[in-house]
């Protein structure tokens, strides 16, 4: 803490005032970077593709803590701690306000399945990026837009490679009723299902 006083070139005493613990000072950092993020997604139209917004996100992320990412740990931890205490408040962090009404509005034009609800849905995504920013952090050879890029990606897709189905891999998504194609092929409303 006295570092950081002596840093930002103002007394110890002064510096206690506003912040009175370290967490107090990481939670403003914090602050920040939500202001940052948010005067970004505030300037891209109401309707932007989600893909687009959660790229706006990482640009500013990548912009913020690539010059200097030694607060990035501290910044995560107290950020996940302070969400996890007002998980219930969304105006309390309101970057994750925002995504979710991005996360809504990309549901409700179908420019996404909602396999959870959307608040939730952006949650998550937050909980991706900020694993994202620690992995980066401790291997820094690659850009952090690139890692948070494929966080996004992975997100999207999952990391799971295509695998052909099996006749014993059972599906993972209800089968899509098909017209029959062979004369052996039984119609759906076969005198058999009346009975």
């Amino acid at each position: 803490m006295d570092d950081i006083a002596s840093t930002a070139g103002v007394s110890r005493g002064a510096f206690y005032f506003h912040f009175p613990t370290k967490e107090h000072v990481l939670l403003e950092r914090m602050r920040e970077t939500e202001g940052t993020i948010r005067a970004a997604l505030d300037e891209l139209p109401q309707d932007a593709a989600i893909h687009s917004v959660l790229a706006t996100q990482n640009r500013c992320l990548a912009a913020i803590w690539t010059p200097d990412p030694t607060l990035l740990p501290d910044v995560v931890a107290a950020a996940l701690r302070f969400t996890a205490l007002t998980m219930h408040d969304r105006q309390a962090t309101p970057l994750r306000s925002s995504l979710a009404l991005r996360f809504r509005k990309a549901v409700d034009r179908g420019e996404i399945v909602a396999r959870l609800p959307a608040e939730v849905l952006s949650d998550v995504y937050l909980g991706n990026t900020l694993g994202g920013l620690l992995a980066w952090y401790g291997n820094q050879a690659l850009p952090l837009v690139g890692v948070l890029d494929a966080v996004t990606d992975l997100f999207w897709d999952g990391a799971r490679a295509p695998v052909a189905p099996t006749a014993s891999a059972a599906p993972t998504t209800k089968p899509v009723a098909t017209a029959p194609t062979k004369k052996r092929d039984v119609p759906a409303r076969s005198s058999r299902a009346k009975r």
